[in-house]
């Protein structure tokens, strides 16, 4: 419903910013193609994981990404990763 939705409302491109859960609701129902990532040079204590997507029972179901671009943005590193083609 809500790809359709989109879709008619000609929305092609969405940027979603959020936290670990709703990352790995997004991530299981296949709604993600591409990533970008914002990686720090500095430890903040305890810190969240990316998408809370429970343990890894095998290589074969995890979730692969290419690297797309690396650039430096200021004292940053941001990394683009896409799904690979089918």
């Amino acid at each position: 419903a809500l790809l359709a939705d989109l879709a008619q409302r000609e929305v092609n491109e969405l940027h979603v910013e959020a936290g670990e859960k709703l990352n790995a609701s997004l991530l299981r129902a296949g709604l993600v193609d591409e990533l970008l990532l914002y990686v720090a040079p500095r430890l903040l204590g305890e810190g969240r994981g990316i998408a809370a997507l429970g343990a890894l029972d095998s290589l074969g179901h995890s979730l692969d990404f290419e690297f797309v671009e690396a650039e430096r943005v200021g004292g940053d590193l941001r990394l683009r990763l896409r799904r690979p083609a089918a």
